[in-house]
């Protein structure tokens, strides 16, 4: 995954808005890009490109990009609460400043969240067992077409549009 390619393709107002999360957590800032790229290989490694649709492997993508972004950040002595908070305002600017329809940046978010809970609850889960935790989930993913419908999700469910 090559950073400088996907920064160079933002306007200057996403520039400056990831600049200022940059500057204000400048620790973060590696490990979160470690946690992507380790991400996107897991993804690649279990789903291959179906994890850049709107799929269930999509879900299971976002849910393990914020677990991996909080457990990497966790390190040391952080507090998890600036940590949870982190991982959300990052992926949250991440979902501003892409061109997803509503229902897509809904969805997304919604499995961001799922992430993170999921890493509250047992911070120490080895690798495999939150892959193949996510995987489960990924598989039981309930389908939506509105947005209304994602309010009555339950926030341990993986949401997807399309098959």
């Amino acid at each position: 995954m090559n950073v400088w390619k996907h920064l160079s393709g933002l306007n200057p107002a996403a520039l400056w808005a990831l600049f200022l999360l940059c500057i204000r957590n400048p620790w973060y800032v590696l490990p979160t890009v470690k946690a992507t790229r380790k991400c996107v290989a897991v993804c690649n490694l279990h789903y291959g490109k179906a994890h850049h649709r709107n799929t269930a492997a999509n879900a299971f993508r976002h849910a393990l990009w914020n677990f991996y972004i909080v457990r990497a950040c966790s390190r040391g002595k952080a507090k998890m609460d600036k940590v949870l908070a982190w991982a959300e305002k990052i992926t949250t600017w991440h979902e501003d400043f892409s061109k997803n329809p509503p229902l897509a940046r809904q969805m997304d978010l919604h499995n961001n969240r799922v992430g993170r809970i999921i890493f509250e609850k047992d911070p120490h889960m080895e690798a495999a067992d939150v892959i193949d935790l996510l995987k489960s989930k990924a598989a039981a993913s309930v389908k939506v077409t509105e947005l209304k419908e994602t309010e009555a999700i339950d926030s341990n469910c993986f949401i997807h549009l399309i098959d």
